[in-house]
């Protein structure tokens, strides 16, 4: 969650209570509980949480049929650090409903939201996600080098290569309470590079991706980089099954 524009008052909360009431989600840093927010189910007011947890993150919301779903990360494990800094791996994530729309849906509407809320089920289920909450990861150390100052000093979500940040187009309409920058794959194709191959007419690839080697000994720091992408042009498939001679 974004407090302020400059580094000075800009911070990120690595975790969250979650609280869910029958009209509202609530969520609160553990660290500084009077800081958070909140999202409206619908106009009432309800006394206890009918349920409470721990959560890492917000990784962004998505509009379906019925009504808007936020993404949450339920789960993160520690996997290494990039400039002294930890890197986490998403290992569960959840999407709640944050209105009651899907009630005064008819029948049709709620078979289609079904079948649309099926195939977010495979978004929780998405492996190697990663993220950090103290630096960006998704520019790599050569280009880091060059930039300035200035740009270091701004919040990650603007730091940030949009090519390589997974979620961003979930985090528009909570842009200002970005959790992380989460290093993946470029998302000019919709899709991820497991499952996609093919490329647009626009010439953005369904499978680039971008891997850095880094070595760290005595203070001095060096990069190999390595592009990778598809070459079947006009043609996207995202049916594709691999298999060995």
């Amino acid at each position: 969650m974004e407090v302020g524009s400059s580094s000075s008052n800009f911070k990120l909360y690595d975790q969250f209570e979650l609280l869910e009431f029958e009209d509202r989600l609530v969520f609160k840093s553990l660290e500084s509980p009077d800081k958070g927010f909140s999202i409206c189910r619908h106009e009432s007011s309800s006394g206890k949480p009918s349920k409470t947890s721990t959560i890492y993150g917000v990784a962004g919301t998505i509009r379906l049929l019925a009504g808007t779903y936020v993404l949450v990360i339920t789960s993160r494990k520690e996997v290494g650090s990039f400039l002294g800094f930890p890197v986490y791996r998403v290992e569960s994530m959840k999407f709640l409903a944050c209105n009651e729309a899907l009630r005064f849906s008819n029948s049709q509407e709620k078979r289609d939201e079904a079948y649309f809320m099926s195939l977010l089920k495979t978004v929780e289920a998405t492996p190697g996600l990663y993220y950090s909450y103290e630096t960006d990861i998704t520019v790599n150390l050569q280009r880091r080098c060059k930039l300035m100052e200035a740009w270091t000093s701004k919040p990650l979500w603007k730091q940030a290569d949009p090519r390589f940040v997974w979620n961003n187009h979930l985090l528009e309409e909570l842009i200002e309470y970005k959790v992380a920058s989460l290093r993946s794959f470029k998302y000019g194709v919709t899709g991820t590079r497991m499952w996609r191959r093919g490329a647009n007419l626009e010439g953005d690839t369904a499978n680039f991706i971008e891997t850095e080697q880094l070595l760290e000994l005595e203070g001095f720091r060096c990069s190999s980089l390595q592009n990778e992408e598809s070459y079947y042009l006009t043609s996207l498939d995202c049916s594709v099954k691999l298999s060995g001679p």
